[in-house]
């Protein structure tokens, strides 16, 4: 096990460290003047039940994140397990020829959130978006897709416990 000394940590170790780390995946896109500008993120998180608040981490230099700044709304699409090849053309910035709704909202998604962008604070080489709520789409019904350890994953439901023995 690797500790941290008076340098801290390194990101080596905090990237592995973090690859263990199991989060669904969702696409954060914008539908301007240009068209779609998409991104895939696993940084993303309720923050508020009232209002309805979420959170989303986008790299500095992400291109979605200047448009979704200059337009003040974003969209979140929950990907389900037949999205990955959307979710990593997505990453990396292939949003061209995918099927967005006019919302931006990935097609045939898990679920879908309009959003309006309330602040954003710069952490590190990232930005949080807080926005909020102010649309729901229920999308198809299927399992979510997931990423731990570097690769793309579907949950598998949990055994139920033998049941005791008396």
């Amino acid at each position: 096990m690797t500790q941290g000394g008076p340098e801290g940590v390194t990101a080596l170790d905090f990237r592995e460290a973090m690859s263990r780390w199991a989060s669904g995946v969702a696409v954060v896109s914008v539908r301007d003047a240009e068209g779609v500008a998409a991104t895939t993120v696993s940084s993303f998180s309720s923050l508020s039940l009232d209002p309805p608040l979420v959170v989303v981490a986008l790299q500095q230099i992400s291109r979605t994140l200047k448009r979704v700044e200059a337009a003040g709304r974003f969209s979140v699409s929950v990907l389900s397990t037949t999205q990955r090849d959307i979710s990593v053309r997505c990453a990396k910035g292939e949003s061209d020829g995918l099927a967005f709704s006019e919302e931006a909202f990935v097609q045939d998604c898990l679920a879908s959130l309009s959003c309006t962008l309330l602040d954003v604070h710069r952490y590190g080489d990232h930005l949080l978006l807080v926005g909020r709520v102010v649309g729901i789409q229920r999308g198809a019904d299927g399992e979510p897709l997931v990423y731990w350890n570097r690769a793309y994953r579907a949950v598998t439901a949990h055994p139920d416990p033998a049941p005791a023995r008396k």
